[in-house]
């Protein structure tokens, strides 16, 4: 984990409902090893889900100025929640959550493949707005 402090990383995971969730670590939260130990086939996986048409509408708490890409939001309109932590570290907090959210199984397999290598059996995306390290080491 300390090779990543600091510098931006992003990855997928799998919650108890068979949803996906899009984890963006700001340079301080915890990644899983699943992750760090394939961070090019979870890279791979999300520029394949951001190529995807949106599918829903999303909430999202985050507005960003005018010519950035709020991915938070695009995740979610492909139907993936999608959460950040903080540069300091500390939990995962939902940004962007999706009207119809996606089930894995419902993904190109590129992308569910690394997803479910990060599997939270105990949360449910739908009504987690904090995922905390404990929760992701499961």
């Amino acid at each position: 984990m300390n090779d990543i402090q600091g510098m931006e990383y992003d990855w997928l995971a799998v919650d108890a409902e068979g949803h996906v969730g899009f984890f963006s670590t700001a340079g301080g939260g915890y990644a899983p090893e699943a992750f760090l130990q394939d961070i090019d086939s979870f890279d791979s996986a999300i520029a394949t889900l951001l190529a995807l048409p949106p599918t829903t509408q999303a909430l999202c708490s985050r507005e960003l100025s005018p010519g950035l890409a709020n991915t938070w939001k695009l995740m979610a309109e492909r139907g993936v929640f999608a959460y950040d932590s903080d540069p300091l570290g500390g939990p995962y907090h939902l940004i962007a959550a999706p009207e119809n959210p996606v089930a894995v199984h419902g993904l190109p397999t590129s992308v569910g493949g690394p997803a479910q290598r990060v599997a939270l059996a105990a949360k449910a995306f739908r009504s987690a707005k904090v995922i905390t390290e404990a929760d992701i080491m499961g």
